[in-house]
């Protein structure tokens, strides 16, 4: 059996590109823009499993193709691919739970939990990498095994088709994913509603009053999957004031007192929906009677295609009094 050193020495330096070079790289430049951070942890192990990776394509393509040893390292290195996916998309670190992400970007800050697509992507990899195993035996044996369903078919050749089978769902997965999320639209109105009970003292004593703030929006969902189990929070902070006895800075001042919840589902519109948001009586008098910068934080969990989403915007708004 010829060993076939240039083919692998070639296929080696393309695993290192794959997963070496395109990995680092995209996580330099994710944390350079200050879109997402990873921790040490995380990227040694994606080293080490890119050693691995490159060792594997190495052994792949040292030996000639209709080989049992061929066969048994592109089972390998299939299934490992499949290990690999997972690690990136199901995490594996020490501390932290399987398949979550926390993006930071600006006003808003999302924690998606990504354990389906780990497990997709896995599955899919280890049917496609039954092929190579089944063609390994029948190479070492010097025969086909066959299965009779009205015609006779390789059992390898049924596992070839369900492996393109497999990866056509989680092309289908991804494809409904990024045509839903296109699809899917959340217009919130900049006026928000306020709403001031003047209590018994008359004004300018605002000791005993309440006030509630109303946050409007419209959600669009024409796409493939419904929006489950939507939990939405609001709060109001300050950021700067023009009084910080009055109207301390950098604190929550009001939030909801009972959260928003609903299901969106596919191929749907929900209009004039609303939060709404008791301001702290502690901090009353101080809107009444000073100009600030507010910061309105929304948060927004739900189940969707089969992904949890944990969203947090937060919207900066100039208060100079009463509307």
């Amino acid at each position: 059996m010829e060993i076939q050193y240039g083919k692998a020495i070639l296929h080696g330096i393309i695993a290192a590109v794959l997963y070496l070079v395109v990995p680092l790289l995209l996580f330099y430049f994710l944390e350079l823009y200050g879109i997402m951070t990873f921790s040490d942890v995380y990227r040694i192990g994606i080293i080490v499993f890119g050693i691995i990776g490159i060792v594997i394509a190495v052994l792949r393509n040292l030996f000639p193709e209709d080989t049992p040893a061929n066969r048994l390292v592109r089972f390998g290195i299939t299934v490992y691919s499949g290990i690999f996916l997972f690690y990136i998309f199901g995490g594996f670190e020490p501390g932290r739970s399987l398949g979550t992400y926390y993006i930071d970007i600006s006003f808003i800050q999302v924690f998606l939990g990504l354990q389906f697509i780990a497990w997709l992507l896995l599955g899919s990899t280890i049917i496609r990498g039954l092929r190579y195993l089944v063609e390994a035996i029948e190479l070492r044996k010097d025969k086909e095994y066959r299965v009779k369903v009205k015609r006779e078919f390789k059992v390898s050749t049924i596992f070839r088709a369900l492996g393109i089978i497999a990866s056509l769902v989680v092309l289908g997965y991804f494809g409904s994913i990024i045509y839903s999320g296109l699809n899917l639209g959340v217009n919130l109105d900049e006026n928000f509603g306020f709403a001031r009970d003047p209590g018994v003292n008359p004004d300018p004593d605002y000791s005993d009053d309440s006030i509630v703030m109303t946050i409007r929006f419209n959600v669009s969902n024409m796409g493939l999957y419904a929006i489950n189990n939507v939990v939405l929070n609001a709060e109001i902070h300050t950021e700067t004031t023009s009084n910080a006895s009055a109207l301390p800075w950098y604190t929550k001042i009001g939030g909801s007192p009972v959260p928003y919840q609903n299901t969106f589902h596919s191929f749907s519109q929900e209009l004039d929906q609303t939060i709404n948001v008791t301001i702290d009586s502690a901090y009353i008098i101080g809107l009444m009677t000073e100009t600030a910068d507010l910061l309105f934080k929304i948060t927004f969990s739900t189940l969707y295609a089969l992904i949890f989403i944990n969203l947090t915007v937060s919207l900066p708004v100039p208060w100079t009094g009463p509307p």
